[in-house]
């Protein structure tokens, strides 16, 4: 397939995607208002296996763009795994736009342009991976108890993370992920739209981290049951109301 169709296609997977999130989440919220424990599980659980897809095609994307030369694509599709794909990206990115070779980043990169490539690449590591490895455990079945690559025993540290999952996480890592999927595109493009939004996509992506570790998904989650239950109180009085006035 010539690379163009295949960068619409890849565009049009990460749209359907994009819009697969939206509605799982959309559900999971009236589940969480409901207070329904298992179409919770099961609906987070999905928004988890559509996030990770999702940052697998949006790489896709990222890598078969015009901006990006087809032999870093190729070096990239040569990874083995997702995480890796992700690393190489922004390897040959950083080595494309400042003319470093590869093997010599972020060594031989300026001293701020390193600092960028550290930062970016601790993102990638420190929280690209588990929900990849999350997205593959879901993607295998194991959506209550995950096993480890050979499936002969459990898997506790992934098992760990499928029970913690929820909602508002999600979506958090997802804002916080695309602020560094933009970065990494801008970089891919030009490097003076990379240097020029650095500070305003880094501070949006330390501003979602911040909100994940004070862990404030249980207030959230009661929020919208409290909201849930003021909105039928409404709902009744406003019934009992009409009734009264023989409007119904």
């Amino acid at each position: 397939m010539e690379r163009e169709k295949r960068h619409r296609a890849h565009m049009r997977n990460m749209e359907a995607l994009e819009t697969s999130f939206e509605v799982a989440s959309r559900s999971c919220k009236e589940a969480i208002r409901h207070g329904d424990e298992h179409e919770i599980v099961a609906l987070t659980r999905t928004c988890a296996l559509l996030l990770g897809a999702t940052l697998e095609d949006r790489l896709m994307t990222i890598i078969s763009s015009r901006y990006f030369p087809e032999s870093s694509e190729q070096r990239v599709m040569q990874e083995r795994t997702v995480l890796d794909m992700w690393n190489q990206t922004l390897v040959e990115a950083f080595a494309v736009r400042y003319k470093v070779p590869r093997r010599r980043i972020p060594s031989a990169l300026p001293y701020t342009s390193a600092a960028y490539f550290s930062g970016m690449k601790t993102v990638l590591d420190d929280w690209m991976e588990p929900l990849i490895n999350t997205r593959n455990s879901l993607a295998h079945g194991q959506w209550i108890v995950a096993f480890n690559e050979q499936r002969n025993s459990v898997n506790r540290d992934r098992t760990k993370r499928l029970n913690a999952l929820t909602l508002w996480h999600l979506r958090l890592q997802k804002n916080m992920l695309r602020h560094l999927e933009r970065l990494i595109f801008d970089l891919s493009a030009t490097q003076y739209a990379f240097e020029r939004d650095f500070d305003k996509h880094w501070a949006n992506l330390k501003a979602a981290q911040m909100r994940i570790s004070m862990d404030r998904s249980q207030e959230w989650e009661m929020l919208l049951q409290r909201r849930h239950q003021r909105g039928k109180g409404h709902i009744k009085r406003n019934y009992r109301q009409l009734l009264d006035a023989g409007l119904i």
